[in-house]
């Protein structure tokens, strides 16, 4: 009687508990290694923009060895910077490199839609958001109204920057020379009245901080307007509702323009715009 031949197993034998101990440590270790080179970046801050070793070793509650070994790491990846002779670190170039790809994400078609979809089903206006070419301005977005009685949307259409308070509320936050240059290049020229009408407005928009006026380019339709700031603090898009006048008295007015201005500052807030900032172009 043939005997049945034993078949080898190819399955590995399973780890033992301590092995696999072994593993997790490492891994955990990996991991602690990781949150502390993250609690070292950030310890920096404006007050504290060079450090010794002996500082962050007592700011993270770690040895002096550990700290010098996560830092000797970040320098080598170029997150971490150190003065030649102090041989303080400071942040380094690496990490701006790294924000400035999330910087370019942050666009503000980008991070407006939501905040502006808010604001539509709040007040139940058309709400709209346009940025600066030029002399002109274009609707980005034009989210319509709930109500039976709307303005056409103006998604994709461009009009002559003075001619709407999205476009006035822009120019106003612009540069001196850039005002002037847009005022008396713009095609047809305002008349000399004209434009000392539209400075005259320019100055009330920055007392303000937002624009509230007949649309010249929609009949029949109130816009309320407020200006949109990138990290830079420069203003090349703006947000307004715009209103069927006879939906329209002070109160209501009121109430748009602030929220609207509320509306702009958080979508300011996401682009990096920090408001205590020196704005260089007001």
């Amino acid at each position: 009687m043939n005997s049945i031949p034993k078949v080898k197993s190819s399955a590995k034998s399973p780890k033992s508990s301590a092995e696999e101990a072994s593993v997790d440590k490492k891994d955990g270790t990996r991991l602690s290694s990781v949150a502390a080179a993250i609690r070292l970046l950030k310890v920096f801050n404006e007050e504290n923009a060079e450090l010794g070793i002996s500082t962050l070793s007592r700011q993270l509650k770690a040895s002096k060895s550990t700290v010098h070994r996560l830092a000797t790491t970040l320098l080598a990846e170029g997150l971490l910077e150190q003065d030649p002779v102090t041989e303080r670190y400071r942040l380094g170039l690496g990490l701006f490199s790294l924000g400035a790809l999330v910087r370019q994400r942050l666009s503000v078609t980008s991070v407006a839609k939501d905040l502006l979809t808010d604001l539509r089903d709040e007040v139940r206006e058309n709400v709209e958001l346009a940025v600066l070419k030029g002399h002109s301005i274009t609707y980005i977005y034009d989210f319509e109204s709930p109500e039976a009685v709307r303005l056409r949307p103006r998604l994709g259409l461009s009009t002559l920057a003075v001619d709407s308070a999205l476009g006035m509320v822009m120019i106003a936050f612009q540069s001196e020379d850039s005002i002037k240059e847009m005022l008396n290049s713009t095609t047809p020229r305002p008349s000399a009245a004209r434009r000392k009408e539209l400075y005259k407005e320019i100055e009330q928009i920055r007392i303000d901080g937002f624009a509230a006026e007949e649309e010249n380019a929609k009949l029949g339709a109130i816009c309320v307007s407020a200006p949109v700031r990138n990290a830079n603090g420069s203003v090349t898009s703006a947000i307004g509702v715009t209103v069927p006048d006879q939906r329209v008295d002070a109160d209501r007015m009121e109430m748009l323009s602030r929220r609207v201005v509320d509306t702009a500052q958080a979508i300011s807030l996401r682009l990096g715009y920090i408001p205590e900032q020196a704005d260089l172009h007001t």
